[in-house]
């Protein structure tokens, strides 16, 4: 018997991955290209095709077979299915990682639909794994490796590339494995069945929204808190694997028994809002720890979402499954609108909060509903000591991976410095395809020892859930500064071979909403020089309103110099924004080394200058553009000499 679960809880914990990284890739792939029909005004059959995918995946679950005799085959069946397309979705092609993405929510849907009623402690055990083997795979630098062509490792000074495909093969051929091993010893599983509500689907729904766009994500804690990427990793994971151990859940329950029982519920549902929102005004260490709370407590509420059914109950959780997936669907691209300036959108502009404390009250309802048992003291699948044996090595393995890739070199002394301006356009080229890695490999070709970044994200949906800067940093070995936008994970970016002795940040209010601008004092170790870089550019509006950000900007960085500013006005050097920070006393170096015609985008065949790296108390010595279609603009790399 042992053996049979033990079994089990490896199928449902690698089929229950498989599943989570579809519904991330497949929303990013889709938000992509719902932005670009947006953006160009036009829509292509391969979206409508895409959606009326998903749609059908997202009803399979629908249909899950409601005879027990039935549900050894369909688990087998289902999970033989999503380990194989899973493969594809290795693939570095879109079109082919969008079917196969859709497939596997599919089948994996179907999958776990039949596990809850199958056995419904397998279930809950099965989905707190799969998130924490998800938060290890991420730890190193926020980029799930599964939806990469390859995996860059860095040993000492030694940089090895790994096709991702041959690790993807090794993990669906382990859950075929199991599969298989579950489907011989099925007669010696307990049969511990269990529905889902229309209220429990509900949950489900509200419980993967927040794994999604805030909780299950340590880069989102860490920007939304505002402290270190590090900081954050361990105690997620930690946090996100403690449910499992019995005794954990017994002590949570008997703190919750202080309440009376009319009030525990409402007590539950107030602390889990409350401590989203703590995390998301606060800030600091205690906004973080206010976040890894609710992370805590949400893997907690997922043993009140399955209900053990009398024989009329069970047809619900195929339906109530599917009914939680759609509406998890709706809450990530309602979250998504919270970061568009579109008109049409304008209302919903920074209410990402709104969208999360949804989310969290969604999965709080089925701790309100009057259960006559508690799943809290139900009989453990897996002992106390042997679910610590189990979570220990992802705990600490998450951390080693990510301090092991925060260290950054002491840059070598040089008589110049080579700073450059980069719109990431949030790591997608003109074609709406992700390019993260190509502009990864784009800035190490420019040999820049500073980048400024715009548009850069730090843990949308859209963009697959990846912090690009600390990606970016880690992956090119250099420190980096960051400041949002009021929706706490779009803003500018300062990556620095130097050290950041100081740093300070504002908001330029616009027309259409409010853009940061970062400035950084820097300092090279290797010679004791120092430099002040700033990072901004300006949203759309009336030239008055621009002319508004303009002065804000210059007011905000005073009279700093030596001085670099990277930013993007949306604008040529005609439009009267540039013409105001000339008469500030920058120097533009295509001005100064005589560069006609250095137009930054479209990438691919510029014909229009939007960025610029503008100087002060600098001498520009060469200028140069990157010719890579990574985003939407060239990377601008100038040399420059320091006064003597």
């Amino acid at each position: 018997m042992r053996s049979a679960r033990a079994y089990r809880l490896v199928e449902g914990t690698l089929v229950f991955l498989f599943f989570w990284q579809a519904v991330r890739l497949v929303c990013g792939l889709l938000l992509g290209l719902t932005t670009l029909a947006i953006e160009t005004g036009q829509v292509d059959f391969t979206t409508i095709n895409a959606y009326l995918m998903l749609l059908a995946a997202l009803a399979v679950p629908w249909f899950a077979p409601r005879s027990r005799r039935a549900l050894p085959r369909t688990l087998l069946l289902s999970a033989t299915l999503a380990a194989i397309v899973r493969v594809p979705m290795s693939i570095d092609n879109a079109l082919v990682r969008l079917i196969a993405g859709v497939s596997v929510i599919g089948f994996g849907g179907m999958y776990l639909a039949a596990l809850i009623r199958a056995n419904w402690r397998t279930w809950v055990i099965s989905i707190a794994s799969g998130l924490i083997l998800d938060l290890f795979l991420r730890a190193s630098d926020t980029f799930d490796p599964s939806i990469r062509s390859a995996v860059t490792l860095t040993l000492g000074e030694s940089v090895f590339r790994l096709a991702w495909l041959v690790p993807q093969i090794v993990l669906s051929a382990s859950a075929l494995l199991f599969a298989w091993l579950s489907r011989k010893t099925a007669r010696n599983e307990p049969y511990e069945p269990a529905s889902l509500t229309v209220w429990g689907g509900v949950g489900v729904g509200g419980f993967l929204a927040l794994q999604l766009l805030v909780t299950g994500a340590p880069n989102v804690i860490a920007r939304w808190s505002g402290v270190s990427y590090l900081a954050v990793v361990f105690w997620l994971i930690l946090f996100t694997a403690l449910p499992i151990i019995p005794a954990v859940r017994a002590a949570v329950g008997l703190l919750l028994g202080l309440f009376d029982d009319r009030l525990r519920g409402w007590v539950w549902l107030f602390v889990l809002l409350l401590a989203l929102v703590v995390g998301n005004r606060v800030g600091g260490l205690f906004g973080a720890a206010a976040l890894i709370v609710a992370q805590f407590m949400a893997i907690l509420t997922l043993w009140w979402l399955p209900h053990t059914h009398e024989s009329s109950d069970q047809d619900q959780a195929g339906p109530s499954f599917s009914l939680g997936l759609f509406l998890c669907v709706l809450l990530v691209y309602g979250y998504s609108l919270t970061f568009e300036r579109f008109a049409v959108f304008g209302r919903f502009y920074e209410q990402g909060l709104i969208i999360a404390l949804i989310s969290g009250g969604l999965l709080g309802v089925a701790r309100l509903l009057w259960r006559e048992d508690d799943p809290w003291l139900a009989s453990p699948l897996v002992t106390n000591g042997l679910a610590v044996c189990l979570i220990m090595p992802a705990v600490i393995g998450g951390w080693l991976q990510a301090s092991l890739g925060a260290e950054v070199p002491r840059p070598t002394p040089e008589t110049t410095v080579s700073v450059a301006t980069y719109d990431l356009n949030s790591g997608y080229d003109a074609g709406g395809n992700f390019e993260l890695e190509l502009a990864a490999r784009t800035i190490e070709a420019s040999l820049a020892d500073i980048v400024v970044l715009q548009h850069a994200d730090t843990g949308r949906p859209v963009g697959f859930g990846v912090d690009q800067v600390e990606f970016l940093a880690r992956r090119l070995r250099m420190n980096s500064a960051y400041q949002s936008d009021a929706g706490k994970l779009l803003g500018v970016a300062v990556l620095s071979r130097w050290s950041i002795a100081e740093r300070r940040s504002a908001l330029l209010q616009g027309a259409s909403g409010s853009s940061p601008a970062l400035l950084v004092s820097l300092r090279d170790p290797a010679t004791g020089r120092a430099m002040t870089v700033v990072a901004a550019y300006l949203v759309p509006g009336s030239e008055q309103s621009r002319l508004n950000q303009t002065l804000s900007l210059q007011t905000f960085i005073g009279d700093a110099s030596p001085l670099a500013l990277g930013v993007n006005l949306g604008a040529s050097p005609e439009d009267n924004a540039y013409q105001q920070l000339m008469a500030g006393g920058y120097l533009d170096p295509d001005v100064t080394l005589g560069i006609e015609r250095g137009f930054t985008t479209p990438a691919n065949n510029p014909t229009f200058r939007s960025d610029y790296l503008l100087l002060r108390g600098l001498a520009p010595l060469a200028s140069r553009h990157v010719n890579s279609a990574a985003s939407t603009h060239r990377l601008v790399v100038v040399e420059v000499g320091f006064p003597q």
